[in-house]
């Protein structure tokens, strides 16, 4: 069982409680944007290339531009699996396809028509929860190469097992098997822009576990809207802004 009887999970947090996150941005220079988030032990490094030129005509878009995505899991990533995974790993190619679709959402990508915004996602550690982590991982990697984005992205994870809805799973309560659920959220236009569920969840549990996974969302905003104005601070005190 992942909950005790105390309703704590098997790390000492309650059902609702999320791990530690931290980040930096601007962390690599050769990309326009690039982000370190750690969520609990899962731990990415995400660059963002762009807009620049298309490399192939096939995908240049006449209004708007197109967004690649690619995500790498080092072979010592995966707790408990250290298997090699291929560049066209089933996994890898999912998370790409969703990152991808949710950032189309987000980015005003007709202010760069004929364009291409490549995102490059390397996964050093995956101690569940990765989808999320991807996510608010690629969010500050596009605000820290400056792209116009409708709102500020949050993601968290919620699991359903043994009747309770558990936000932000590790590694040891995604091997339960419960269901699964991904949302990304704009906390300022309060609006869900997309979720991703695996495998199936009982209808009369969704409800409570989309409640869980926005209020997760709304946390993680908190945080990282925070690191955010701390970059932004130091970055103009670098350059000798002084913030009124």
């Amino acid at each position: 069982r992942q909950i005790h009887v105390l309703d704590l999970r098997l790390d000492g947090r309650r059902p609702h409680e999320l791990r530690k996150v931290n980040a930096r941005l601007g962390v690599l220079k050769k990309p326009n944007g690039s982000a370190l988030l750690e969520q609990g032990n899962t731990r990415i490094v995400v660059s963002v290339y762009g807009p620049r030129q298309c490399k192939s005509k096939s995908k240049e878009i006449h209004d708007r531009a197109y967004i690649e995505c690619e995500c790498h899991m080092a072979p010592y990533s995966n707790i408990g699996d250290r298997k090699k995974r291929s560049k066209g790993d089933r996994q890898t190619t999912e998370l790409s396809a969703m990152i991808r679709s949710t950032m189309d959402a987000l980015l005003f990508t007709t202010n760069f028509p004929r364009s291409q915004i490549d995102i490059v996602v390397e996964i050093l550690q995956d101690d569940g929860a990765l989808r999320s982590a991807c996510l608010n991982g690629a969010t500050l990697a596009l605000i820290d190469a400056g792209l116009p984005m409708r709102d500020f992205l949050c993601s968290c994870s919620v699991g359903w097992i043994d009747g309770h809805a558990l936000a932000d799973m590790n590694h040891v309560e995604e091997t339960a098997r419960g269901a699964d659920l991904c949302v990304a959220y704009m906390p300022n236009c309060e609006q869900v822009v997309s979720c991703s569920l695996e495998p199936k969840l009982k209808l009369e549990a969704l409800g409570a576990v989309m409640d869980r996974g926005v209020e997760g969302c709304r946390v993680v905003y908190q945080v990282l809207h925070a690191i955010v104005l701390d970059h932004a601070a130091a970055q103009a005190a670098a350059r000798g802004h002084v913030p009124h």
